[in-house]
């Protein structure tokens, strides 16, 4: 099986599909991935003020990637990604009026806990600038969470450090970045994101795709595709 996860929008980025995507590699940045179930009749409340949220936090000086992120099958749920070049450019994010909206209608729109994980980067796999979907709604989006046997955790970064070039460079691909969990260097998130679904399963098809099948298999503690989600960008 093959797991692909989503780009994040940024106003930087390169055509897709070509190799000039600048390394973002940098141990000191602040990486968030969350998940949260929205109350049913409450998503209409919920969207619009995070949607604001994100539009102008992509403005600050410190964020270098945030977007949002719900099912493809319209489940009322909500993942987002975020990443500020360090903790104080996180924290002053924080103390911003959009942000404060945000989180109130998160609050009143929230069904149970938010899931948030800490995520740092992975030395041997420096992740890259997302490029910058101009029709965010067509791409295809996969989230995965990896939970990698301890004794195997090397067999996974080569595999994904070998793929992670031929995926990059792929026709139609907008982001392809792995992140380790900040708590647990034995679990792992890989964010991809494709122009489009065709542009995806051309990606799939091809023979590192299938080598990465083969290596990856027998690594894993629990399935990843138990923990995979496959999502539209709703970022605004």
């Amino acid at each position: 099986m093959v797991f692909a996860i989503s780009g994040q929008a940024n106003p930087c980025g390169n055509a897709a599909g070509g190799d000039s995507v600048a390394s973002t590699g940098n141990t000191e940045a602040y990486v968030e991935l969350g998940i949260m179930n929205i109350k049913e009749g409450k998503w209409d409340n919920f969207l619009p003020a995070v949607q604001h949220n994100i539009i102008n936090s992509r403005n600050e000086p410190g964020n270098m990637a945030f977007s949002l992120y719900q099912p493809e099958n319209g489940k009322p749920q909500a993942l987002w990604f975020e990443k500020f070049e360090n903790k104080a450019a996180h924290k002053k994010h924080k103390e911003q009026p959009y942000f404060k909206v945000a989180m109130k209608a998160i609050e009143e729109s929230l069904e149970g806990e938010i899931i948030s994980i800490l995520l740092k980067e992975v030395e041997e796999i420096p992740s890259t600038i997302p490029v910058f979907a101009a029709e965010p709604a067509t791409t295809r989006n996969i989230i995965v969470l990896f939970d990698v046997k301890p004794e195997r955790r090397q067999d996974f970064i080569k595999a994904i450090a070998e793929v992670s070039p031929h995926s990059r460079q792929a026709m139609g691909n907008l982001g392809f970045n792995i992140y380790q969990y900040a708590d647990d260097p034995n679990k792992f998130a890989l964010l991809e994101g494709w122009e489009s679904e065709a542009a995806h399963e051309a990606h799939l098809a091809q023979g590192y795709s299938k080598k990465l099948n083969a290596a990856l298999d027998g690594l894993f503690v629990t399935n990843p595709m138990d923990a995979r989600w496959l999502v539209k960008d709703i970022s605004q």
